[in-house]
């Protein structure tokens, strides 16, 4: 019965996702220690609100699409509502009380460490990840969803993560942000060439309906190599040395993505922003 419950709150939230925040807090953290500050209370906080913040906007996301009747029971991969495991309304309900829960846990952070930018820092990412399918804008659908979330879930959160253990601003994590934050798009650009058919028919454009399927996957597969170019930038050998043990993988992704198999291209990519950005950040601590 528990391992059952389990699971269908996996789906719900769509845990699956979860190294997208999970890991810039670790990228962030490890810059915040290579300047010289980190405080395991600070990490543990941060690392809560989160998951709390990226759980809601996952809750956000599914019951707008469903609203809007891009998710359907015949085609939707992303299965709460369209299977009944909870109702819209108690959706709704649970993703502003994440939101409440994650952003609470921010104040305390902002007045704790003497951050008043994590506030504004913080609105930000809000308001990112509620308008992403929320309210009469959407901007998923303007084809504007990818830059939203590499902002998101780039330097947001890597560069207020930072923020957050050294009370400053680091450029260090806004750089660092950059390849997790690229790998991170790929998830959503993977997700929406899975679903470029269906948001066609609920005339709704996102980037790779514009790019078309040649182009979209010439995209996706800048995305998911760039950042190995990337980590050639930090200045020592560790950081190439270590997240070239992900290759693979990688190379995995992109026969799965040539093929046109994109449902598990989704937790597939998810998986490699995972074993990426943990090798990343294990480059640059020894790199220190």
């Amino acid at each position: 019965m528990t391992r059952a419950l389990l699971g269908k709150w996996a789906v719900i939230l769509r845990a699956y996702s979860w190294p997208a925040s999970l890991v810039p807090v670790l990228l962030g953290s490890v810059t915040g220690w290579r300047a010289g500050r980190f405080s395991w209370t600070d990490f543990t906080l941060t690392f809560l609100a989160a998951l709390l913040v990226h759980s809601a906007a996952n809750l956000a996301n599914t019951y707008f699409d469903f609203r809007r009747g891009v998710d359907r029971k015949e085609t939707a991969d992303d299965r709460g509502l369209v299977d009944g495991l909870m109702t819209p309304r108690a959706m709704l309900l649970t993703a502003l009380g994440l939101f409440a829960a994650g952003g609470g846990i921010g104040l305390l952070l902002a007045f704790k460490n003497g951050v008043p930018e994590l506030i504004w820092l913080g609105a930000a990412g809000f308001a990112l990840a509620w308008f992403y399918t929320g309210t009469g804008f959407a901007y998923k659908y303007r084809a504007l969803g990818d830059a939203g979330i590499f902002f998101a879930f780039g330097p947001f959160i890597v560069s207020g993560t930072a923020l957050i253990q050294t009370r400053s601003f680091q450029a260090e994590a806004l750089w660092a942000s950059i390849p997790v934050g690229l790998l991170i798009v790929a998830i959503l650009h993977a997700n929406n060439m899975r679903d470029a058919a269906s948001d066609s028919e609920a005339k709704f454009r996102t980037l790779a309906g514009v790019l078309g399927p040649g182009s979209a996957l010439k995209y996706y597969y800048a995305l998911i190599f760039l950042p190995y170019a990337f980590t050639f930038s930090f200045g020592s050998v560790w950081p190439p040395v270590f997240c070239a043990l992900s290759a693979p993988l990688v190379i995995k992704l992109k026969e799965r993505a040539s093929k046109g198999e994109f449902s598990p291209l989704v937790p597939e990519t998810a998986r490699l922003v995972a074993v990426f950005g943990l090798l990343l950040c294990a480059g640059l601590y020894f790199a220190a």
